[in-house]
């Protein structure tokens, strides 16, 4: 079984300063669980979707030996992306029909986990102060965070694309491949009183009066279950953060205790298991 591992916005595969993963220990898990082979991706951290999709395309044709290096997946079984966050945008992509470059015929399915499917508010906050457009008057910690984000990066492609009318027109034009297997999950916030890490306390508040709904500190619950799709499993009792292994209360590489992410893992590839093309 061939399982691909992409991250979100900003993400990365491995900080070797810091020796931390991204996907905080879910690669070895599931090889030993599942004895699969399992590659974790690295893309452009704040590009376009069309820029990150196009370079995971590369990356997974590699990986399956089809540009003259050896294979480090097994070249004779499709594979099962498996993609976090703004990841999830990159693989619908890779795998439209509409894109006249997909590699559909060498993959199997599509999971996304908290991917923003129909954009975030936080987006487009984000691009209005960038823009210094903004109307919205904010405090504290969130006012820091968002300022912090326009004042370092001015315009991100991939926070652009994350945008209302942006992702309107991505749905529009990115439609699902028929020939193919789309899974979603989504995460709620944690159980309890606090809902997430104290880092996205705000946004969730944000998000929550934006939505009036429930949301992972970064995407709507109503943005990461797709229309159309199958939920995996009910959405999962964590923030953002979580979703990839790490409780950012216990700092990077901190294993959250109150949410088995690698048990929610474990549920996906079992699905992902029983999947007919």
């Amino acid at each position: 079984m061939n399982i691909i591992l992409t991250h979100g916005l900003l993400g990365f595969d491995t900080l070797p300063v810091l020796q931390v993963d991204y996907f905080n220990g879910i690669k070895e898990h599931l090889e030993s669980r599942f004895q699969a082979r399992v590659l974790v991706t690295q893309v452009h951290p704040v590009g376009g979707i069309d820029v990150r999709g196009d370079e995971l395309k590369r990356q997974i044709l590699k990986a399956l030996g089809q540009t003259g290096a050896p294979p480090v997946l097994d070249p004779d079984k499709k594979v099962h992306i498996i993609a976090h966050s703004m990841g999830g945008l990159d693989g619908r992509y890779l795998l439209s029909p509409a894109n006249p470059g997909n590699i559909a015929d060498r993959v199997c399915s599509l999971t996304t986990i908290g991917t923003p499917h129909q954009g975030s508010p936080l987006a487009d906050l984000c691009e209005s102060f960038a823009d210094g457009e903004s109307k919205i008057p904010l405090v504290g910690a969130i006012e820091g965070v968002i300022r912090d984000i326009a004042d370092k990066f001015h315009w991100l492609d991939g926070l652009h694309d994350l945008t209302a009318e942006p992702i309107r027109k991505f749905n529009d034009t990115y439609i699902d491949n028929p020939r193919l297997n789309y899974f979603c999950v989504a995460g709620s916030g944690r159980d309890g009183s606090l809902k997430t890490c104290k880092l996205l306390l705000p946004t969730y508040g944000y998000l929550a009066k934006a939505t009036d709904g429930e949301n992972d500190g970064m995407v709507p619950v109503s943005s990461a279950l797709r229309v159309g799709w199958e939920a995996i499993t009910p959405p999962w009792p964590a923030d953002h953060f979580d979703e990839i292994g790490h409780d950012l209360d216990k700092g990077l590489d901190g294993k959250p205790v109150h949410f088995d992410y690698l048990r929610g893992y474990e549920e996906i590839v079992e699905r992902l298991r029983n999947c007919q093309v």
